[in-house]
Parts: C-alpha cells; structure tokens; sequence
C-alpha cells in the first residue's frame, strides 16, 4: 500500500491513437503515471483538497515547459492560482486573433496549421472547436466527443479562430461542453451513437456551407475539409453500453473518499469501471480528479444493486 500523495493533472491522450493514461507525480515532480488498459486495476484515497497545476512555458510550437506551482497553493475553484494565471504562457491562444499579444514561443505555435471542427457529445450537445495540426486527433479523444469532423483546415492559429468565432455567431455552436453534461449524456441519453453520428453530419455539413459562402479575404487561407475523425477503441466498451442503455452511474464521486475498481473502457475524462466482479459498466467521472492528491492503495468500490437484477 502506498504512503506518497500524488498530484492527478487528469487523463492525457497520446497524439496518435493509442493507451491513455491517468497523470500522477509526486512532490519532487516524478511520474508515476497509471496506463488506462482495459483489466488495469487501480485503488485509491482522495486527499482533501485541490491543488494548482503550475503553469505552462511556450518556448516554440514543438517545446513547452511545466513548471509546477511555487507555493502549491489550494484553490477554492479552477486549476491555477492567480501567480500561474499571470505566469502562463499559453493562456493568450485563445485571444491572440482579437488582441495580437503574444510571447515569441506562443507565436511560433500559432503559426502552424490548425483545424477546425464540429463535435457532437453524449448528451447531444455539438460544439465547435480547434487544434493544432500535432493535436489534431487527441483533441477530440481528450474531450470524449463521440462523433466528431473537420471542416476546415487552417494556415494558423489565428485563422482558425476568426472562423471559430464566426461559427458561433452565425450558427450557434458553442464553444464549451461540461465535464458533468457529458457524464450524464452517457448515462441519461436515449439517442444511439449512430443517431448523433447522424446529427453531427449534418451539422458539419451546414458549417461547412457557411464557410464556403465567406468572402475569401476573411478565409485568410483556410479551407474547407470533409474528413471524419475516428473515435479512439478504448472508448468503445462506453459506446457499447450507451447504445444498449445499459451504463450505470458510479456510487460516489472521485474527488472524495476511497476507490477501488478495474478499468473497463475510457472516453476523454471519463471512465467506464466494474467493480467486485460485476458485468455492468459503471461510469466515473475522472476529471474530478484532476487538480486532486490522491494515495494508492488496496482500495475496492462496493458495487450498489443495480435496477437489471432486481426484476
């Protein structure tokens, strides 16, 4: 049983297909990271508290420094305190095509191609969003979107914003979808994943036709795109069980107490678990964690009765 608290930043995705894993270091900045592989067991106990994340270095579109929070100070809400809030180097991305200001670094990744999409989540909700050319399938695997197409392909990151901005405006896409809404999406959802496939088709379509009206000044060198993105397979167990309506909701929450269970199945921060042997997936909402101390340990959730085996 271990004894070390360690610091969650949430589950990372690699940038090609491939095994996410939970993000855990201790307070010397060691990786002791977990892989999410199907089977992996994993116990644990929340320390009370959230903590800063630190704060970004950008020094060019390939090389970014973490350098962790100074004072390692409790926060009340959001991820960084006030000092890594000042100090984060990639936080003016967002609104670099309104204010122009930049560090050198965060220009050099700028200027790279990005892509422009259309997401569509469990709960039905369809966002617009961007990423980066290296990011460009992890981004949409990092936020669990279920159904996802590009429509644009962009000379830089400012472009792709313009158009971003534009989307939302003229159709209505928002930018931003909860962590919470896409847990319950899973879990409250009679929708089929072919169903909201579907959808986003033909919201990409209509986004698509917007921006092939624009004016080709205000494109700035974009294109549109027509390619799928594909869905990562360690998600599919989730995909499976909403499809059958058959996910339940996990009998507690994981920013407090003690877990224990196995890894089933992961969609961005969420994670599909069986406990004590159970068939059924239980769906945990992981980004909870992030932000968190947590000690691993010889932990076991105790699965609740679940509604199927009752009648």
């Amino acid at each position: 049983m271990g004894t070390t608290a360690l610091l969650c930043r949430g589950i990372r995705w690699p940038s090609a297909p491939g095994t996410p894993y939970l993000a855990l270091e201790d307070s010397g900045q060691r990786e002791h990271d977990v892989l999410l592989e199907p089977g992996t067991g994993l116990g644990f106990t929340v320390v009370t508290g959230r903590w800063c994340l630190g704060h970004q270095l950008i020094h060019d579109k390939s090389h970014r420094t973490h350098v962790p929070c100074r004072a390692q100070a409790l926060l009340s809400s959001g991820t960084q305190c006030p000092d890594c809030v000042a100090a984060d180097e990639s936080r003016p991305m967002h609104d670099f095509h309104r204010s122009g200001r930049a560090g050198s670094g965060l220009r050099d990744y700028l200027a790279q191609p990005h892509w422009l999409y259309i997401a569509t989540f469990a709960q039905g909700t369809t966002k617009v969003g961007t990423a980066a050319e290296p990011s460009k399938w992890r981004r949409l695997a990092e936020q669990g979107a279920l159904s996802a197409r590009y429509v644009a392909w962009c000379p830089d990151g400012a472009a792709v914003r313009i158009l971003e901005d534009l989307v939302t405006s003229e159709l209505g896409f928002t930018q931003q979808v909860r962590a919470n809404s896409k847990v319950r999406g899973l879990l409250e959802n009679h929708e089929s994943t072919k169903q909201l496939d579907a959808r986003n088709a033909d919201e990409a379509t209509g986004v698509r036709g917007m921006l092939t009206g624009l004016d080709p000044e205000l494109l700035a060198g974009s294109r549109v795109s027509c390619e799928t993105w594909s869905p990562p397979d360690q998600g599919l167990g989730l995909l499976a069980g909403f499809d059958a309506q058959a996910l339940q909701p996990y009998p507690g929450k994981l920013g407090e107490g003690e877990h224990g269970f196995s890894v089933s199945s992961v969609s961005g921060q969420v994670l599909g678990v069986r406990l004590g042997g159970q068939p059924e997936i239980f769906v945990a909402n992981a980004a909870l964690l992030k932000g968190r101390k947590i000690v691993i340990g010889e932990h076991a959730t105790a699965p609740p009765p679940v509604q199927s085996a009752l009648f």
